[in-house]
C-alpha cells in the first residue's frame, strides 16, 4: 500500500432520474480528483437508485457496454482516478445489485451484492464472488450494505490482500415525518454511525485493514406512488487499529464528500492475527462442520 487520498460520498439518489444521479457523481468525482483522491467510493444502486420498486431492475444495464457504466469510464479516465459506485447491473438477462469498479478508463468488475435484504429478492439474483481489486496504490474489497452483516465477507477480503474494505451503503431508515426535525435527523444518523462502529470497528483491527463507509441520502422514491424509502446518508473510516478516524459532521440529511488520507503506517507491520492466523486448519474444520450440519439436516428431514 502506498499512502493516498480517498474521497467517501454520501448523496441523494433518485429511482425515477438515473441522469440526475450520474450529474450527482460526476459532481463528487470532480471533487475528490480536486482534492488529490485515488479513489472515491459513493453509495449502493447510486445511479439508478434504491427501494422496493421495480425501477430498480428497470433501469438496469450492461456493464461497462451500457451507457451509464460508459460514462462512469469516461469519469474514471478524464480525471485519473479509481470509482466505487453501485448501480443495477443486467447480466445474461438477470439483473444484480452491483458496486462497480472503473479505474482511469479500465472496468476493474464488480462486486455483487452476495446477501439481499428485504424485498431485493424479487429483484436481483445474489452474487457469487468476492473479487479483490489492485489499483497500484492500494488492493481492496468491497461489501453491499447487508453484505456487511457477514464477517465471511471480510475474511475473504483478508485472505485475498486486501488492505481496505469500501462498505457501500443504501440502507433505508423506516418512515419519516413530512419534515424532520434536528432531534430526528441526528437520533437517526447516530444510530447508523454507532451501527458501523459496532460492526467494523473489530474486523478492522482483526483483519488488519482501514474499512471506508457511505451511506445514501434522502428519499429516493420521490415519484412514485405506494412505496416509501428513506436513508439517513452519512460516512466513516476506521483505521487498522479499530479506531474512527473520520465520521460524519452532518445533523441533518444533506450530501456530504470527505477526503481522507490512507497512511501504509497504520497498518501493523507485524500484525499478530495476520501471522498467528491458522487457515488451513480452519478450512478443514468448517468443511467439517458443514458435512455435519448437512447430515443433521437430512436426518430431521427425514424424521419430519
Amino acid at each position: 500500500m502506498k499512502r493516498c487520498r480517498a474521497t467517501l460520498a454520501a448523496l441523494p439518489s433518485l429511482l425515477v432520474d438515473p441522469q440526475a444521479n450520474l450529474r450527482r457523481v460526476a459532481e463528487a468525482v470532480r471533487t475528490a480528483a480536486e482534492e488529490g483522491s485515488r479513489l472515491i467510493l459513493l453509495p449502493e444502486l447510486m445511479l439508478t437508485g434504491h427501494g422496493g420498486h421495480p425501477r430498480m431492475v428497470e433501469n438496469a444495464e450492461p456493464v461497462p457496454e451500457g451507457p451509464l457504466a460508459r460514462e462512469v469510464l469516461d469519469l474514471s479516465l478524464r480525471y485519473e482516478i479509481c470509482i466505487c459506485v453501485g448501480m443495477a447491473e443486467l447480466r445474461g438477462g438477470v439483473a444484480y445489485n452491483s458496486q462497480i469498479v472503473m479505474d482511469r478508463g479500465r472496468y476493474l468488475g464488480a462486486q455483487r451484492k452476495i446477501h439481499l435484504s428485504g424485498d431485493e429478492y424479487c429483484y436481483f439474483a445474489p452474487g457469487q464472488e468476492v473479487p479483490i481489486f489492485d489499483i497500484g496504490d492500494v488492493r481492496f474489497g468491497v461489501t453491499v450494505c447487508y453484505d456487511s452483516f457477514f464477517p465471511e465477507l471480510s475474511l475473504l477480503h483478508h485472505v485475498g490482500g486486501a488492505e481496505a474494505v469500501l462498505s457501500a451503503h443504501a440502507a433505508r431508515s423506516g418512515e419519516w415525518p413530512a419534515e424532520p426535525d434536528r432531534a430526528f435527523c441526528t437520533a437517526k444518523i447516530a444510530q447508523r454511525q454507532g451501527e458501523w462502529v459496532r460492526r467494523y470497528a473489530g474486523r478492522a483491527e482483526e483483519y488488519n485493514c482501514y474499512v471506508l463507509l457511505c451511506n445514501a441520502v434522502g428519499p429516493s422514491t420521490a415519484g412514485l406512488d405506494g412505496v416509501t424509502a428513506n436513508h439517513a446518508g452519512t460516512v466513516m473510516a476506521i483505521d487498522p487499529r479499530g479506531e474512527v478516524m473520520l465520521e460524519t459532521d452532518r445533523t441533518d440529511f444533506s450530501a456530504e464528500i470527505r477526503t481522507l488520507e490512507l497512511d501504509p503506517e497504520r497498518l501493523g507491520r507485524s500484525h499478530a492475527p495476520t501471522r498467528n492466523r491458522r487457515l488451513r486448519l480452519f478450512r478443514d474444520l468448517l468443511g467439517a462442520a458443514l458435512r455435519d450440519a448437512a447430515a443433521r439436516d437430512a436426518a430431521a428431514g427425514g424424521t419430519g
